[in-house]
């Protein structure tokens, strides 16, 4: 295996539970991870220990729960935190990182948008090569427009027709800069190239997750069923909403609920059916997966949901859409159905409530599935992925 360059990680949030900086860790290739504020900070532990455990305000546990992995060392660890609760932190991670010349690293990992294209710029101006990781599908951007005109004034305006298009200009920009285009999916992988990237810089690297998920016990509810993301349009829930009203006109016996933070007012109508959660720690979730009974994703825009993968690998099947990845294959770890297909929804959900040996043949199937997906085999497609030479010289920025 030849050896890795050490790479600087530019990384906001706890993405993945910071797993690729671990992985590059245990590689002996992380000269250093870039981020905003972490869990296991002096200063944030100890103003968590002013409430009893649990009694801390939700958006504190949700800082808490964002622990460093223990193979990864903290001394590699550069965060920004008055920045951070300024709401500066991106802005300040990405400024440090250049300022300190990237702490010396031979690479870039980045898993920002496009915001930080000047500052891979900067990287390749210093002979650094740039590995960027799609977080989210290249087309978001328009199919949130396009939902938001189907039903105006459910969200916040958001961002305008041109504004949408400047980012897609960026995206297009900082792709060709990059030696590499990480993508977790085949639905991610497909609207990059409808976009304009160059194939030859993609490289497809499903995500995984610790493998603790697959010894939690389980105990599922029939008829529970279980939805995580933020509650908005993009996620697809007023659809799933629709789906639970039929699934109440044809009396099926079932509890809908969304863990997520609202994006929306859910007291509207268009929205009645489920039971709202709000924001769910970390700490919480994997007790809400151990008792569902199947858990739904009908997203209209995502990239590869963690959420899905927990739930195979606790035996649970997935209702999702093809906009969400690849890992459900239809009639096999669950069903697949079409965006915007509130009908198609819901018949799927009777289906596995209704047929319990179903539900158990898919579940199994699904935890199966996830089972190859755990975050040793991500190391291993990840590092394999660093590893291959450019197909092309990039272009000067």
């Amino acid at each position: 295996m030849q050896r890795l360059p050490r790479y600087a990680v530019l990384q906001p949030g706890a993405r993945l539970h910071y797993a690729v900086p671990a992985l590059l860790a245990r590689a002996g290739a992380l000269a250093a991870l870039y981020t905003d504020l972490h869990g296991d900070h002096r200063s944030l532990r100890a103003l968590g220990a002013l409430w009893l455990q649990g009694r801390q305000p939700p958006a504190l546990q949700r800082l808490l729960a964002r622990r460093l992995p223990a193979d990864l060392p903290r001394r590699l660890v550069r965060e920004q935190v008055m920045a951070t609760l300024a709401g500066r932190g991106a802005p300040a991670l990405l400024q440090r990182a250049a300022r300190e010349g990237f702490a010396g690293a031979e690479a870039v990992y980045t898993s920002f948008i496009n915001d930080d294209l000047e500052t891979v710029k900067r990287a390749r101006d210093q002979g650094l090569s740039v590995i960027h990781e799609l977080i989210i599908s290249a087309d978001a951007g328009r199919i949130l427009l396009e939902e938001r005109r189907r039903f105006p004034g459910v969200e916040p305006p958001g961002e305008a027709a041109e504004v949408v298009e400047a980012g897609i200009a960026r995206d297009r920009r900082k792709w060709a800069v990059s030696q590499r285009v990480l993508v977790p999916s085949i639905y991610c992988r497909d609207s990059c190239l409808a976009l304009g990237c160059d194939p030859a810089r993609l490289r497809l690297v499903p995500y995984g997750i610790p493998e603790h998920w697959f010894d939690l016990p389980v105990s599922p509810e029939p008829g529970r069923l279980l939805s995580v993301g933020r509650v908005g349009l993009g996620k697809g829930h007023h659809y799933l909403a629709e789906a639970c009203r039929l699934l109440r006109r044809r009396r099926v016996p079932h509890h809908c609920r969304i863990a997520g933070a609202w994006q929306v007012d859910v007291t509207t109508p268009l929205f009645a059916g489920p039971t709202y959660l709000g924001p769910v720690p970390r700490s919480r979730m994997a007790a809400e997966v151990q008792r569902a009974d199947v858990v739904v994703l009908p997203t209209l825009t995502d990239s590869f949901a963690l959420a899905h993968l927990e739930a195979m690998a606790c035996g649970v099947p997935v209702v999702t859409t093809s906009h969400c990845g690849a890992l459900v294959r239809d009639g096999v770890e669950g069903f697949v159905v079409p965006v915007r297909d509130a009908e198609a929804l819901a018949d799927r959900l009777q289906q596995l409530i209704e047929d319990r040996d179903l539900r158990q043949r898919l579940g199994a199937a699904a935890r199966r599935r996830a089972l190859d997906h755990g975050w040793s085999r991500y190391g291993e497609r990840l590092l394999t992925a660093l590893q291959e030479p450019p197909a092309a010289e990039v272009p000067p920025p």
